[in-house]
């Protein structure tokens, strides 16, 4: 089992799209997120989103640099 971990750089999609940004980056990490939902079930395998979750975390553990923020989980596995 693995835990997939979302992030981004925000500055790179607000500094073109402003505050909208933000929302663009948390509906492409969905539309990604649904992807693997898909291909988790064509895998018979398990997945499940997370969008609760402590930030510094979840940051630190996955050893993300200071300017990523992470956006959702996915834990996967049978």
């Amino acid at each position: 089992s693995a835990t997939i971990v979302f992030a981004a750089v925000p500055e790179r999609t607000t500094r073109r799209y402003g505050r909208r940004g933000m929302m663009y980056i948390h509906m492409e990490a969905g539309h990604a997120a649904q992807n693997i939902h898909l291909q988790a079930v064509a895998l018979r395998m398990g997945s499940v989103p997370v969008g609760a979750f402590d930030d510094e975390a979840v940051t630190r553990i996955a050893g993300l640099p200071d300017n990523q923020i992470p956006l959702y989980l996915i834990p996967v596995g049978r």
